[in-house]
């Protein structure tokens, strides 16, 4: 099933991935979010979704702000569930995911931020543009890569098999400098919000690159 408001995302409006674009993606491990809980914030999104289509005054900017709306809701709960799956508190588990957003650092993408919670990862970065005589960097390859390798080399440390990540992600493309602050932000306090730690330097498993260390 896919993640709440993402077939919305994918059929009702363009699914910009441009090339050499500058991407926030959340991704999550299987099994974090009830199903029950998933189909209530889906139905929930649908009916105001339709709502606000037949507002006189609808605007594309109005149903941005619905998405964020409603993915603040789901990343919140993220943080609340307790009873989900969350191998990602443990140090070893982390780390593997950690070491493979660095390693495709300036490989793939130039990496900007990111913050490593007990059942998702928030990662900000600029993927690189090639030459058209290679194939493309894609925001789907990079996080297929990125899934494939940290869930093979997780299931191994866990001594388990089966999905480990949840096969969608959220994505959004950042339009401008101002909304990269904004969403730089948001990723570093995360585990400040989750009442996890009084400030961001203090998480273990959050990370901005230095020279955008004036987002802070």
């Amino acid at each position: 099933m896919n993640e709440p408001f993402r077939d919305f995302y994918r059929t009702k409006l363009p699914h910009i991935q441009p090339l050499g674009g500058t991407f926030f993606v959340t991704f999550r491990l299987a099994d974090s979010l009830p199903q029950s809980i998933r189909k209530v914030l889906q139905e929930e999104f649908n009916w105001l979704h339709k709502q606000l289509l037949m507002q006189s005054d609808y605007t594309p900017d109005k149903l941005d702000r619905l998405h964020r709306q409603f993915f603040g809701r789901y990343d919140a709960l993220l943080d609340k569930l307790d009873n989900g799956a969350d191998y990602l508190r443990l140090d070893a588990i982390a780390r593997v995911v950690a070491d493979a957003l660095h390693f495709f650092d300036e490989k793939k993408y130039d990496l900007i931020a990111f913050t490593i919670m007990s059942n998702h990862v928030h990662v900000v970065f600029a993927l690189h543009p090639v030459p058209e005589a290679r194939p493309a960097i894609t925001l789907d390859k990079v996080m297929h890569s990125l899934k494939s390798f940290t869930a093979t080399k997780c299931n191994e440390l866990l001594d388990k098999s089966g999905r480990f990540w949840e096969h969608e992600s959220y994505d959004r493309l950042v339009r401008d400098r101002n909304e990269l602050h904004r969403i730089v932000q948001y990723t570093l306090q995360n585990p400040v919000k989750a009442g996890l730690c009084q400030h961001w330097q203090d998480w273990k498993w959050t990370y901005i690159k230095p020279e955008y260390n004036d987002f802070e």
